[in-house]
């Protein structure tokens, strides 16, 4: 029998070349896959903390003025009541400068449209404040909104600023801080991470129609 000498047990060069080709093209389409960014909670858990300091310095804020928080305390005594129909929404925080320490807490660090102030005075504004203010809030209903993420949709916008939900409003959140949730402070200082389906059941616990939201 004849052996054939002549045949290669290795791969041609072009052989070779489709491997290498195909691998390249694999790899490219799998490399997004598995080096895509991760989604973090280190933003909305920083706006918790931011929220649960506000809480605070309300409440002791209203430790000082006849358990009333600042939107319901005449400016004669250092309050803000004249300004609860007025878009400067940014006099409610400044009213509790002392409580609140510093502005910087004012600014969610996922929010990209509000800029962190370094004080209360010169141009502190609306758009060094990322929170709402609950100007239906009570320290006696503990369920009530008192603050929390700016970006809250739904009920009315009047004004250009004040956003007026009802308890069976349809509230919601826009994407462009939490994408699609928010956190809430209560009248009571807890803070609640809530995605829309909650935030309607909070609503629906509201004990008057009405729930005004002055949004900075």
């Amino acid at each position: 029998m004849r052996i054939n000498t002549n045949h290669r047990g290795g791969l041609s060069f072009l052989e070779v070349a489709v491997i290498l080709v195909t691998v390249v093209l694999v790899v490219g389409f799998l490399w997004p896959l598995f080096h895509r960014p991760r989604p973090t909670n280190r933003g909305r858990i920083r706006c918790v903390n931011n929220l649960k300091q506000v809480g605070l310095a309300f409440r002791l804020y209203a430790n000082d003025h006849g358990d009333q928080f600042s939107f319901r305390v005449s400016n004669e005594f250092a309050g803000t009541i004249d300004f609860v129909n007025s878009p400067q929404v940014f006099r409610h925080y400044q009213a509790m400068s002392n409580e609140l320490n510093t502005p910087k807490i004012l600014v969610c660090p996922s929010d990209p449209q509000r800029f962190r102030a370094t004080n209360f005075l010169g141009s502190f504004g609306n758009s060094n404040i990322s929170y709402f203010v609950g100007l239906d809030a009570d320290e006696t209903e503990p369920e009530r909104l008192l603050s929390g993420d700016r970006n809250i949709t739904g009920g009315r916008l009047s004004n250009g600023f004040l956003r007026v939900l009802r308890t069976n409003s349809l509230a919601g959140w826009t994407a462009t801080i939490h994408t699609n949730a928010g956190n809430i402070g209560l009248a009571d200082g807890s803070v609640q991470q809530m995605m829309p389906a909650t935030l309607r059941r909070q609503l629906q616990m509201q004990t008057f129609n009405d729930i005004r939201l002055a949004i900075p």
